[in-house]
């Protein structure tokens, strides 16, 4: 560089900066660049092409575009290091719009624009004179150059015609942003990009990202302590799966840098390994490697959750095994289920029960209800709304509840995820899907789940399920609100039994059990419930058929049959310590001749020697 001459020096510091009174506009929102750390390595084309547009006659800019991580600024400090003839400088556009001394950083974005290359001007006459090379020039690096535009409309027209003299003046402008960006702020603007040679940069591949590793290993003396080569290959294939929302090379320099930094800060408990790998993924994302996921006890746990549905559970477990032992199909979501049968059956209850299973979490899951999909006009907004979701949070359940109801347009959108394991949002970011499990609900089809109900021998209703399998997924394909290629698409239809009366007792005293719990927690009140509250609740108030609302109607009837008295009786009595909550009167359940039930729940203080557990 021009700067590194002894008599510059003396003139220019690039660790001090520019001089604040000479150069207010480059002292406040410039820098001077440094050379590369490490080798910038897989860039070469790139290099030699953005020379060759500074090195233009008269349009001499150039606009790098690549994704968040892709290496555009190292791209720019390897060519600092070959190019002996120019000054690089990187301009903050952030800072410049910054809002400073009561000035709003938007509205006087334009004037610091001008003041800048202004400056610049200045400064690159100062260098040529003291070097006595008037040829000397001045490379003004500008990445998120989208602010500029998005921010500044007025700053946008205030650099076209310093770009246009740029090979005059001999004052260089590198842009850099994203695909993003670009395409939603600045392709728009044709005069812009007329001024700016376009250069793309793209994620480098695999042989080249572990070249980059290597190097930075040796670089921190840590090459030895790599337990084995095959580590470089891990980190990059891992980062690209369980981090694809950042781009290579980045993602997999940083799992590096954190196992480095684990190793020097524990050295006696963390070796070079994939153990430490599976850690700092773990630390960043949240996701486990290791899979933790028993795969002998997959249907155990969650029958345990969900109540009479072993057939449901057992066809789920099937596919689970699969993607424990990660043999699934790598270029498609983990796997993919329709969830069919009434509804308040355990359908969204088991998505939970997954979730946890999975990811150690419940709330591992994105949910949408697609009745409001049900217009044509909701598809673009659904698919801005899915892969903004599934971007922040890749790895998860996918759970599109009722998808009977969503407009077809919709479903032939899920047949491109369910293929592909990816979708592009309206800015053309690619979001990928090959990290989910994909849950479809429908309640369609509930003429078949009456028969079941009524010719099912066993309780879980699993030999009633066995026998009608096929007759519910002929009705699925025979179902208009279906396309036959989403059902095609699924590595499982699981269908759930509608529920026996002696479940829904389970379900209730499940509820009731965790209420007291609730109770006593929140208000120290010790709460005795009648066994006979379960049978009225169920057996006198409860419709018990597939039209029912399920679960989800019998715990409706708890909330304002129990729930809600026993709400109001503690804000009135909030010294009470016991209450009883038991029916009073008869109830039809245990006397048939009654048409109708005379009975009601009855909430009050009770006799703390009376106390008993359910």
């Amino acid at each position: 560089m021009i700067l590194e001459s002894p008599e510059l020096q003396k003139v220019f510091r690039k660790e001090e900066g520019f001089d604040e009174e000479k150069y207010p506009f480059l002292s406040k929102y410039a820098t001077f660049m440094k050379s590369p750390s490490r080798p910038v390595l897989g860039r070469e084309r790139e290099m030699r092409r953005l020379l060759a547009s500074l090195n233009r006659a008269e349009l001499s800019n150039a606009f790098l575009l690549g994704d968040a991580g892709s290496g555009k600024t190292m791209l720019v400090q390897g060519t600092l290091a070959r190019d002996a003839d120019r000054i690089y400088v990187e301009v903050d556009l952030a800072k410049m719009a910054a809002s400073d001394n009561g000035e709003d950083g938007a509205t006087q974005m334009a004037s610091r624009v001008k003041g800048l290359f202004d400056d610049a001007e200045k400064f690159k006459s100062e260098v040529g004179h003291l070097s006595r090379d008037q040829s000397s020039e001045l490379v003004l690096f500008m990445d998120e150059f989208h602010l500029l535009v998005q921010l500044s409309p007025a700053a946008a027209q205030a650099i076209k015609p310093a770009l246009a003299e740029s090979g005059r003046r001999g004052i260089k402008v590198i842009a850099a942003t994203t695909f993003a960006e670009f395409h939603e702020y600045i392709e728009k603007d044709q005069a812009l990009m007329q001024r700016l040679q376009r250069i793309n940069i793209r994620e480098p591949n695999k042989e080249t990202v572990i070249a980059i590793l290597q190097s930075i290993a040796k670089t921190h003396k840590v090459a030895d302590s790599i337990y084995d080569d095959h580590l470089y290959d891990l980190i990059y294939e891992l980062s690209n799966r369980y981090v694809p929302a950042d781009s290579q090379p980045r993602k997999s320099i940083l799992m590096l840098d954190s196992m480095i930094g684990w190793m020097r800060t524990y050295p006696g408990e963390y070796k070079m390994d994939k153990n430490l790998l599976g850690d700092v993924i773990y630390d960043s994302t949240g996701v486990q490697v290791t899979f933790q996921v028993n795969g002998r006890t997959i249907e155990n746990q969650l029958n345990e959750r969900v109540f009479s549905q072993k057939f449901a559970m057992k066809t789920l477990e099937n596919r689970l095994q699969i993607a424990v032992a990660d043999l699934h199909d790598k270029t498609r979501p983990i796997s993919s289920f329709l969830f069919t049968g009434p509804t308040g059956v355990g359908k969204t209850e088991t998505a939970k029960a997954l979730s946890a299973l999975l990811f150690g979490d419940d709330r591992a899951m994105i949910r949408f209800d697609m009745s409001e999909y049900a217009m044509e006009s909701s598809l673009n907004y659904f698919r801005e709304e899915l892969t903004d979701r599934v971007w922040n949070r890749s790895h998860c359940i996918v759970l599109l509840d009722e998808i009977e109801k969503a407009h077809r347009s919709i479903t032939r959108l899920l047949l491109q995820i369910l293929d592909d394991g990816r979708l592009s949002n309206s800015q053309g970011r690619e979001v990928s899907f090959l990290n989910t499990y994909i849950i479809l609900t429908t309640n369609a089809g509930n003429e078949v789940y009456e028969d079941i109900a009524h010719y099912s021998g066993s309780d879980d209703g699993s030999d009633g399920m066995e026998k009608y399998w096929k007759v519910i997924r002929q009705s699925l394909m025979n179902n208009s609100s279906f396309a036959p290629e989403i059902i095609n698409r699924m590595n499982a239809i699981i269908p759930f039994q509608p529920l026996s009366s002696q479940t829904y007792e389970h379900i209730l005293i499940k509820k009731l059990e965790y209420l007291q719990s609730a109770v006593y927690q929140t208000h120290g009140v010790e709460l005795l419930i009648e066994d006979k509250v379960v049978i009225y609740l169920v057996h006198d108030l409860f419709d018990i058929d597939t039209n029912s609302g399920g679960a989800r109607g019998l715990v409706s009837l708890m909330e304002t049959h129990v729930v809600a008295p026993l709400s109001r009786y503690i804000n009135n009595h909030p010294d009470t310590k016991h209450m009883g909550v038991y029916v009073k009167g008869k109830m039809a359940y245990e006397n048939k001749e009654m048409l109708k039930s005379s009975a009601s729940i009855e909430i009050g203080s009770i006799d703390k020697k009376k106390m008993r557990r359910m």
